[in-house]
């Protein structure tokens, strides 16, 4: 999980193997000091994730479905026929039953809201009386004809779910996110370069917080957010070196909810950045949220397991430092269209920028301005 996570981006189709790698069975450290390891389903979120990436793919595709292929004597001699099963028929079905019982069934729509593919699905299809038939009972037998026309009203819906993702407001849905991301890391090199230009010397701690295997499926995103406000407010209360954070919610189908959490202290007042992890990671285990958490302290080895490593002592004129920020803010702002679709609130927050001090600074001047490029990289 933790050598990849800076390069992984969070916007790809094949989202549910990308959440999936972001998950790790080792180096986690519960409320008693033991590595665990996870191994959960999380039941609807994943139906979710997995109706959304068949969507996507069918809608690559621009298949509609093939009436002589399909259409199937249920007996020899039979005057009566069925639906025969097919790739696009099935996934019809499927994201019908899925889609129809979370969002108009059940409780769950009163809280989340689906993607643009399947809001638009949904427009197209929930109507559907064959789709509802075979979905939530068994396909229905019918005559010749009826199937025929059965066929042609799927292809007519269909078709016109195809269309509806030509539509402008449909590519506006999906550049939402990616301008949520942009404001978001604007948002981090904010934060960042205001605590630079306030303190020369910052000690980068990154925690990832999650639950045990046991507790994880019962966790809500209540409960997670409760527990995260907690953390926060301890460490600013036994940490006065603190002098800013960010932390971003995650949800994957084996750890559930789960946050990375970033801690900026004043370098001149404290130095052992694995340390300061590690107490991190035990307040969030063993007194948050009372042994249902684990955590794992991305410090603990950092130089040796990040090609661009971010954590740790950073000075105002590490460039390095500056450049593994850089990937670590990339992977941290980009927002994950799935968890944005299975979470009802804020899935990242910065503290607070400070206020860039004026005028002439104490002490020596600083070598370099506060925007620079290495190499590529240009940065905020």
């Amino acid at each position: 999980m933790y050598e990849d996570s800076y390069y992984h981006n969070p916007m790809q189709d094949d989202m549910l193997a990308v959440i999936e790698s972001m998950e790790t069975d080792s180096l986690l450290v519960d409320a008693e000091g033991h590595s665990t390891l996870a191994d959960n389903d999380m039941g609807w979120r994943v139906d979710l994730i997995e109706v959304d990436k068949r969507l996507r793919g069918l809608m690559d595709t621009g298949h509609l479905l093939a009436d002589h292929r399909l259409i199937q004597p249920v007996g020899f001699n039979s005057d009566q026929v069925t639906l025969a099963p097919d790739g696009i028929l099935e996934t019809l079905i499927s994201a019908y039953a899925v889609l129809v019982w979370q969002f108009q069934l059940s409780e769950i729509g009163q809280h989340y809201q689906p993607s643009p593919y399947a809001r638009r699905f949904l427009q197209a299809f929930s109507s559907s009386a064959y789709l509802h038939q075979a979905a939530f009972q068994q396909p229905p037998v019918m005559g010749s004809q009826d199937a025929e026309a059965t066929l042609l009203e799927l292809n007519q819906r269909l078709d016109a779910w195809y269309r509806s993702m030509n539509e402008p407001s449909f590519r506006y849905e999906l550049r939402r996110n990616q301008r949520n991301s942009d404001k978001n890391y604007q948002r981090f090199w904010m934060l960042f370069n205001a605590l630079q230009a306030n303190h020369s010397r910052l000690q980068i701690v990154r925690v990832d917080c999650e639950y045990t295997q046991e507790d994880s499926p019962n966790i809500t995103y209540d409960t997670a957010c409760h527990h995260r406000e907690r953390l926060f407010q301890q460490v600013r209360s036994h940490y006065p070196a603190l002098v800013g954070y960010l932390w971003k919610l995650e949800w994957g189908p084996k750890t559930g909810f789960h946050y990375h959490c970033i801690f900026f202290f004043d370098g001149h007042q404290v130095r052992k950045d694995v340390t300061l992890g590690e107490q991190i990671g035990m307040l969030w285990a063993r007194q948050i949220t009372g042994a249902q958490g684990r955590y794992f302290n991305c410090n603990r080895g950092a130089a040796q397991r990040y090609k661009h490593n971010a954590l740790g002592e950073c000075n105002y004129h590490d460039i390095n430092k500056r450049k593994g920020l850089d990937c670590l803010a990339r992977y941290l702002t980009k927002v994950d269209e799935h968890i944005v679709m299975t979470t009802p609130g804020r899935t990242f927050q910065t503290s607070k920028a400070p206020a860039v001090p004026e005028g002439p600074r104490p002490g020596p001047p600083r070598q370099f301005p506060v925007s620079w490029s290495v190499g590529d990289v240009d940065f905020p």
